[in-house]
């Protein structure tokens, strides 16, 4: 499994969401928006949505 990474908005670096998955998990997310509970690179909680999401190895 990969990892689910997105943009922080603040720092604009990629920043691991806690989310563990792959492109088919992706594919099959119902949920709009997820919550990430505090962001390793600025500290503050993001909203993201799959569109936001990249896969890391």
């Amino acid at each position: 499994m990969a990892k689910v990474m997105i943009k922080c908005p603040e720092k604009k670096t990629l920043v691991f969401t806690g989310v563990f998955g792959d492109k088919a998990f992706l594919d099959r997310l119902q949920i709009q928006e997820n919550k990430m509970a505090r962001c390793s690179a600025c500290g503050k909680s993001h909203t993201w949505t799959k569109q936001d999401a990249v896969l890391q190895d």
